[in-house]
């Protein structure tokens, strides 16, 4: 570990590569995640952590014993789902009466036994009582019992009248999360039964959290449902604000008119990774393999990747039609229950290294040295690299890499083909002639009602016009904040970063090149649970600033729909601007609008005047 690395949560995976189940390997998970206590953040108690916690198989001969002491019934060990729930309230009558109307069959609750002293002052303030549910999947399709648990899980949790009075750390057939507003050698004193012999699995997934962009609370402990992250989803404003746009676009077959039942798909009040966690899964069960939906929402930089194959360029060109990144540093480990696995972003900030022996035992997290292999064959060591994915699939018995996992994807359908017949690129429309442009006599006036100043255009704009990259120089800020401020300012002013954005490693010209891109896509976002020949149908640009021949082949093309929207109005109605007008006549802007969302729109400023604002 380097000085630079001990403020990152603490991420990672120990796995039998073969699906050997024991509690050797839980007791790893634990011990790993211990190892990490110093990537977390302690309260001022003391004792109160961020969150630990791990994820691991349903232990089934544990559930069989407390399933025959308490004289309760089920059809099968094999048909048994398990449910970590946060009660912080007594609402188990109402979650009852939801399960009524599902396919399961309640077999029973059961309270986690809890050592209090383990945890601090304010933890315990907060804490929920920690209950099993048992359900009997009987009449439930295996290959469905995932899907049906989670609609499940989304009626109870969208019920008004339970409200934030519980929380499911997790709902599955196959996997259970232990977790807490704990640090990580609190969690097998808080949790006794994880020294149980009989908690047996064949992997462990483990998280210590430090955390950055919201408080500390039990339900944000990692791990979530599917996955475990450290870092910062940096673009997360937007990526929520496109969920929930798109949301009203989805459908399935295997949700049929539940697919209601996903909305609110996210949520602001959550953090950066719990929105991650919701929507990576949902893509695995409408039917997506957690190896394509981790690169579809955190993909390499494809762009600028020399060593990839044209096949692997379009499937990720086309995977951009139908997610905008979830950008950020970010080290992924995830498992949907059969397979587990790694990813690391596009940078690479967030550090990712493995070891695997020759008795098929990987270890796979934020530092090397996390658990003491001493005595064992050492058979491969290795780390991902910016974009790597790293897969383990026990019932194949084989551990795929980034090359032969990418390969296999873009083969999966003809991304190509569909991008040939459908995309259209901006630059295959713009004509070869430069327009000339005449001297603009108004550009001083519309300067300063943009809130340009001479500062701005001399010292910022010439700089980058002249190298190509932006001005570094520290001077430090003493001017007001935008909306306080008695001048006009740029727009740019009023956005502000988050903690998280400025304690990141800064990027530098050279890197931002090979690793960021400006390329946008415009026209019509479709639903991203499936992939058709018709998300191909969209118009690219390299760049969001047009120059003045692009604009004018954007407006000649023939293919997309291209609709002016007015941003200006009257000068003596600039106290009224919810008033907005079309100045041809009395049509609200929202109606403008709404003519041409559908086949996209493009916002224009450029009839402002003297008397048009």
């Amino acid at each position: 570990m380097t000085v630079w690395e001990h403020d990152a949560c603490g991420v990672g995976f120990v796995c039998h590569t073969k699906g050997e189940k024991s509690h050797q390997i839980v007791r790893w998970g634990i011990e790993a995640v211990k190892n990490l206590t110093h990537r977390g953040a302690v309260g001022g108690d003391g004792k109160t952590g961020d969150g630990a916690g791990i994820l691991l198989e349903i232990p089934r001969k544990f559930f069989a014993d407390y399933i025959e002491e308490k004289g309760l019934s089920i059809s099968s060990l094999d048909n048994l789902a398990v449910g970590a729930v946060f009660l912080y309230e007594d609402v188990r009558s109402a979650v009852e009466e939801h399960i009524k109307k599902s396919p399961f069959k309640l077999v029973g609750w059961r309270e986690v036994p809890v050592d209090k002293s383990a945890v601090g002052e304010s933890a315990l303030k907060v804490m929920p009582k920690i209950f099993h549910l048992l359900l009997d999947c009987e009449k439930v399709e295996p290959s469905l019992r995932e899907l049906e648990l989670y609609l499940l899980r989304r009626s109870i949790e969208t019920d008004r009248k339970l409200g934030k009075k519980l929380y499911f750390a997790s709902l599955s057939s196959k996997k259970l999360v232990y977790k807490g507003m704990l640090v990580a050698p609190q969690l097998d004193v808080f949790y006794p039964e994880l020294l149980d012999e009989r908690l047996t699995s064949w992997f462990c997934l483990f998280h210590q959290r430090y955390s950055t962009n919201t408080f500390p609370n039990w339900n944000l402990a990692q791990p979530f449902r599917y996955l475990a992250h450290n870092g910062e989803i940096n673009t997360l404003l937007g990526n929520r604000n496109w969920m929930l746009a798109l949301q009203h676009e989805l459908e399935h077959e295997l949700f049929g008119e539940r697919i209601k039942l996903v909305k609110p798909l996210v949520s602001y009040d959550e953090s950066d990774s719990a929105s991650l966690d919701r929507v990576f899964e949902l893509l695995v069960l409408a039917g997506y393999s957690p190896e394509h939906a981790i690169n579809m929402l955190i993909p390499p930089a494809w762009e600028s990747v020399p060593w990839l194959p044209e096949e692997v360029i379009q499937f990720f060109e086309y995977q951009s039609l139908l997610m905008k990144p979830w950008d950020g540093p970010a080290a992924i480990a995830f498992i949907d229950g059969e397979v587990i696995g790694a990813h690391l972003d596009r940078n690479g900030l967030r550090p990712s290294r493995y070891i695997l022996t020759e008795d098929h035992i990987l270890v796979l997290g934020s530092e090397v040295g996390m658990i003491d292999l001493s005595g064992r064959k050492i058979k491969e060591k290795g780390r991902l690299g910016p974009g790597d994915t790293l897969l383990v699939s026990p019932k194949e018995g084989k551990i795929e890499k980034t090359e032969e996992i990418l390969k296999r994807l873009a083969d999966q359908k003809p991304y190509g083909e569909w991008l040939e017949k459908h995309l259209k690129r901006l630059k295959d429309f713009v004509k070869d002639q430069i327009i000339d442009i005449e001297e603009d006599k108004e550009l001083i006036r519309k300067q300063v009602a943009f809130g340009y100043t001479q500062e701005e255009i001399k010292n910022v704009l010439s700089y980058m016009a002249e190298e190509g990259k932006e001005l570094t120089f520290s001077m430090g800020d003493d001017t007001p904040i935008p909306p306080l401020s008695e001048k006009p300012v740029l727009l740019f002013r009023y956005f502000k970063q988050r903690f998280a954005q400025v304690t990141n490693p800064p990027i530098d010209p050279i890197r931002e090149r090979a690793v960021m891109s400006l390329r946008m896509n415009l026209g019509y976002k479709r639903n991203f649970l499936k992939e058709t020949p018709e998300h191909a149908k969209r118009f690219q640009i390299d760049s969001p600033i047009l120059l003045p021949e692009e604009f004018k082949a954007i407006l000649e093309q023939k293919d997309f729909k291209v609709a002016w929207v007015p941003m200006t109005y009257p000068k003596e109605r600039s106290y009224c601007v919810v008033e907005l007008q079309d100045l041809a006549g009395e049509r609200r802007i929202t109606d403008i609008l709404y003519d041409a969302m559908y086949e996209g729109a493009t916002i224009c400023d450029l009839r402002m005047g003297v008397e048009i604002v």
